[in-house]
C-alpha cells in the first residue's frame, strides 16, 4: 500500500464550504452555552445539588475523562453493565438501584445512535419517579433538541467540527463567561496551520500537531465552568448542518454496505438506525485492532479508539466492556470525505484484514 497523501481522520481543519452566512442555527436555542464537554459535565454535577450519600450510576463503557469532574467534586458513582452491542443492561441498573441511593443515571448515545425503545421506556419510567436522567449526546451533532429524554442533555462540537463549544439542555439555563487561557490560541493556531499544510503545503505536520498537543493539555488542566466564546458561537450559528448531515449519512451507508459481508468485521450499528441522528463515525469490532490501527496510521489514515478502558482498574469487573475496548475502532465518515476517500479506506482495510470485502 502506498502512502495516501490526504489524511483520513485526525483533527479537523477549516473548510469554508461548511458555512453558510445566511444561517442562524442557534437563534432559538434555549441552552447553557459552554466551552466543551468537561464544562458541561461540571455544570450538570453542580446544578444537581447531589447529597453526600447519593450516587450517580454511570456506564461501564465510557471515556475515562468523564470521571474527572466526578472525582474533583467528590461525587459518588457506581458503574452499570454495558452489553457487547453497546446496549444498557437494565437488570444491572435495577440491582444497583436497590443497593445504592441513586440520584441520577448517566447514559451515552453511543456514536450518535439512540438506544432501543425498551431501554428508553425504562429510563423514562425512572425519570417519572424523580430519578434524574443525564444524557451524553456528545457523539451526535445537533443544535436543538432531538429525540432526547434527559433532564440534562449535552454535546461537544469539537468532535465534529473545527470549532469549540458545548450545549446543555436543561431547565436551569445560566450564562458563564468564556475562559481566559491559552487553549483557544493554541487550538486555533493548530487548525490554521493544518489547513495551510493540507491546502498549500505550508509548514509541517509536526508544527500543527504541537499546537494541538498544547491545547489538549490546557483543556484538561482547566477547572471550573467555562462559557462559550463569541467567535465559536458565531461560527457554529453559520454551520451548514444539512450539508454535513447528507455527507455523513451518505458515507456511512456506503461504508456499511461495502463492509457488512466481511466476516472479519463486526459492524455494531445498522444503517437503518440512522433517523434524525447525525452520527460520529462507523464503529466496528476487529481482531488485532492495535496492529491494524498502527499500519493505517503509517499511510495517513487515523481511526480513533472510543475508548480505551483496559488500563482502568474498575474495568476488570466488566468483561463485555473490556472486550469492546479491545476490538473497537471508528472509521471516519465525516464531511471532509467523498466516495474516493471511502474507497481508499475500504481498500486499505481489505488489504490489512482480508479480501472478504465485496
Amino acid at each position: 500500500m502506498g502512502r495516501y497523501l490526504k489524511p483520513i481522520g485526525g483533527e479537523h481543519w477549516f473548510d469554508i464550504q461548511l458555512f453558510n452566512n445566511k444561517l442562524d442555527n442557534l437563534k432559538n436555542t434555549e441552552a447553557v452555552f459552554l466551552r466543551g464537554g468537561q464544562s458541561a459535565i461540571r455544570f450538570i454535577l453542580e446544578d444537581m445539588d447531589i447529597k453526600p450519600d447519593e450516587y450517580i450510576l454511570i456506564p461501564s463503557y465510557l471515556c475515562p475523562n468523564i470521571l474527572y469532574n466526578f472525582i474533583m467534586l467528590n461525587i459518588k458513582y457506581e458503574f452499570y453493565k454495558i452489553n457487547k452491542d453497546l446496549s444498557i443492561d437494565i437488570n444491572d441498573i435495577e440491582a444497583k438501584m436497590k443497593k445504592f441511593k441513586i440520584k441520577a443515571i448517566f447514559f451515552i448515545d453511543y456514536f450518535g445512535f439512540y438506544h432501543k425503545k425498551e431501554t428508553i421506556n425504562y429510563l423514562e419510567q425512572l425519570k417519572n419517579q424523580n430519578t434524574i436522567i443525564i444524557e451524553d449526546a456528545v457523539q451526535m451533532l445537533w443544535f436543538n433538541r432531538q429525540m432526547f429524554i434527559g433532564d440534562y442533555v449535552f454535546n461537544s462540537y469539537r468532535k465534529f467540527l473545527p470549532i469549540d463549544g458545548a450545549l446543555v439542555l436543561c431547565k436551569n439555563v445560566k450564562t458563564f463567561s468564556p475562559a481566559r487561557d491559552n487553549y483557544y490560541e493554541n487550538i486555533n493556531l493548530g487548525r490554521i496551520k493544518k489547513t495551510s499544510f493540507l491546502n498549500f503545503h505550508i509548514g509541517s505536520e509536526e508544527e500543527f500537531l504541537s499546537f494541538y498537543e498544547k491545547a489538549e493539555e490546557q483543556y484538561y488542566r482547566t477547572e471550573g465552568i467555562l462559557g462559550m466564546d463569541n467567535v465559536s458561537k458565531t461560527m457554529l450559528s453559520k454551520v451548514d448542518y444539512n450539508l454535513i448531515t447528507d455527507i455523513r449519512k451518505r458515507n456511512y451507508f456506503y461504508l456499511h454496505d461495502r463492509l457488512i459481508e466481511n466476516n472479519k468485521i463486526q459492524i455494531i450499528f445498522s444503517k437503518n438506525l440512522i433517523k434524525d441522528n447525525v452520527v460520529l463515525g462507523l464503529p466496528i469490532l476487529i481482531d488485532n485492532r492495535d496492529e491494524i490501527r498502527k499500519k493505517l496510521r503509517e499511510i495517513n489514515i487515523y481511526c480513533p479508539v472510543h475508548w480505551n478502558i483496559l488500563e482502568e482498574n474498575w474495568s476488570y469487573k466488566y468483561v463485555d466492556s473490556r472486550e469492546i475496548s479491545r476490538k473497537i475502532i471508528t472509521l471516519p465518515i465525516d464531511q471532509r470525505y467523498d466516495f474516493h476517500d471511502m474507497n481508499k479506506l475500504i481498500d486499505c482495510m481489505s488489504n490489512l484484514i482480508g479480501d472478504d470485502i465485496i
